[in-house]
């Protein structure tokens, strides 16, 4: 822990923000470690299907009605993803009561609309007999738990449902209702099951059967669990090979839902849902549906660059591009497009390029009334650089002095003198103030100004280690697309999203070279760096289950 001065912030994680600790945002924090020379992946076991997962899976079995009435439990998050928190932590005492509500509004909403279920299983249609609920229990089941039910599970679930039958005075869908729930109400539908088959050649190491193997896949690339027909091709021996498995990702990839999915992984990683309200008196432009066309406005460029394009993904960071609506013109001083949401070229007079300059990482990064140059460079390092950056002290005062009106000063200047000129600060605040100086010209807001509210010029130019001299935020945005660290980020944070583990670099560096290698020679395509993580053992193997 960095020894500081009385009064002194040793960082912005929680003095001048929120990103806090060392392995939530982007960080090199890995799993406990091991032998070096002998790599073990991590534990096997079950994680928790997460709540969008659920919910397209649900509307894949039963239609969007059922998925308009699910209401799965929020998602706990740790070490800054939902899939690890599904993985590692133990549910709470009330889920079962969240997901049986869940399931009887379900099920009722599927038997009303019955046509969704009739495509899977016809005869609760054709035939809505006591032999369908033998039908039902075994490819519902078989869907549902990706994995074929067994006689016994079979015959359970067919007593519940002649059960309700007969307590319905003999109406089908009084026991159609009842197996539906039975069927979503078992830990093998709501627990993902990922616990291999051990390699004989290497103790510790079990490869993911077909049918995990596709889950997994299916859950990251297109947000649901897979298909019966995939299911079965994949019990059938059909995707036991990487290749096998790298040509259904890229069939996955062309799928439709793959966007929206991917999406669910920037969001996390992103974290711009985190935007606070801004004081409207300082920023008359603030609203909430100005906040929604921010992130509406980084969404856009993101799916360009990774679907539209298939391009480099440092493009994100850096474009000369974007995609504005008339709330955002007003925001940035330009022209509206002549539609929401056109392509539009970055003014160069306002030195913005790429992700860096949106309102969304500007105004996430800011306070209520004003600026953070320590929030923004902190979050630069952590999430898009996986610079750890320790938080501050328990005794740090985080608030900030009162600037004292005989002597008007710019933040920079409060910033260099708080956190730059004492040495016990510098050591962190070093790696933060100067890459959120070249940003001071954006206000909390993300509009363009030259001044500060008190009048005193800004100034943007800043010098930082092997970036040297930054003019600008464009200066900035291409001294950090061209960080190699910036693609090994990306590749650590889709490792934890995908997986629902931390990486490891004490056990996995050659697995991990190998896959930041891939994203490399790929020239950054982020569509690339999938196919080569599912089909890399980071992806295909566990360790022991936990």
């Amino acid at each position: 822990m960095l020894v500081t001065a009385p009064g002194c912030k040793s960082n912005g994680s929680s003095a001048d923000g929120d990103d806090t600790g060392t392995d939530g945002d982007g960080t090199d924090t890995g799993e406990d470690g091991g032998d070096e020379d002998a790599y073990i992946p991590p534990p096997g076991g079950m994680r928790r299907l997460l709540d969008y997962q659920y919910l397209n899976t649900i509307e894949y079995m039963f239609g969007p009605e059922a998925a308009a009435v699910a209401n799965p439990p929020v998602d706990p998050s740790l070490h800054g993803y939902t899939s690890i928190g599904a993985a590692q932590i133990s549910p709470a005492l009330d889920l079962v009561e969240l997901y049986e509500a869940s399931a009887l509004a379900i099920a009722d909403a599927a038997i009303a609309n019955i046509s969704t279920l009739a495509g899977i299983v016809p005869c609760v249609q054709s035939s809505p007999d006591q032999a369908c609920y033998t039908t039902v229990a075994e490819t519902l089941g078989h869907l549902a738990w990706r994995r074929p039910p067994t006689a016994d599970e079979v015959a359970a679930i067919v007593e519940i449902a002649l059960e309700a039958e007969a307590w319905g005075a003999g109406d089908f869908y009084a026991g159609l209702k009842y197996e539906i729930v039975r069927i979503l109400l078992s830990p093998d539908f709501i627990y993902v099951v990922e616990t291999g088959v051990q390699d004989d050649g290497e103790p510790g190491v079990y490869w993911l059967t077909g049918s995990e193997v596709v889950t997994r896949l299916s859950l990251l690339l297109i947000g649901r669990t897979p298909s019966l027909t995939l299911l079965e091709s994949a019990e059938a021996g059909n995707y036991d090979s990487p290749d096998a498995v790298e040509t259904l990702a890229r069939a996955m990839l062309d799928d439709t839902r793959a966007p929206e999915a991917v999406s669910e992984f920037f969001g996390e990683y992103l974290a711009l849902d985190d935007i606070s309200a801004k004081d409207t008196e300082a920023f008359p432009l603030y609203s909430v549906a100005l906040v929604d066309s921010m992130v509406e406005e980084t969404e856009l460029l993101l799916r360009d660059v990774i679907w539209t394009q298939n391009s480099d993904f440092r493009d994100f960071i850096e474009a000369d591009y974007t995609f504005i609506d008339s709330k955002l013109a007003e925001l940035y001083g330009v022209p509206p497009p002549e539609n929401d949401w056109d392509m539009v070229m970055l003014p160069a007079e306002q030195a913005r390029a790429g992700f860096i300059s949106h309102a969304s990482v500007l105004a996430r990064n800011s306070h209520g009334a004003g600026n953070s140059t320590t929030r923004r460079g902190l979050y630069i390092q952590q999430r898009l650089l996986c610079f750890a950056i320790p938080p501050p002290p328990p005794e740090v005062n985080p608030q900030l002095p009162e600037i004292p009106d005989d002597t008007p000063m710019t933040l920079r200047e409060l910033m260099e003198t708080l956190h730059l000129e004492v040495d016990s600060c510098a050591d962190c605040h070093r790696h933060m103030e100067p890459l959120g100086f070249t940003l001071e010209n954006y206000d909390a807001l993300g509009a363009w100004r030259t001044q500060e509210q008190n009048g005193l010029p800004i100034d943007a130019v800043a010098e930082y280690g092997d970036y040297g001299v930054l003019e600008n935020a464009a200066d900035l945005a291409a001294n950090v697309a061209m960080d190699p660290r910036l693609g090994e980020c990306i590749v650590n944070n889709i490792i934890r999203f995908g997986r629902g583990s931390l990486e490891n670099p004490s056990n996995e560096s050659e697995q991990l070279a190998d896959l930041y290698g891939a994203f490399e020679s790929s020239n950054y395509r982020f569509q690339e760096l999938l196919v080569a993580f599912v089909t890399s053992e980071l992806f295909l193997q566990v360790g022991e289950p936990k």
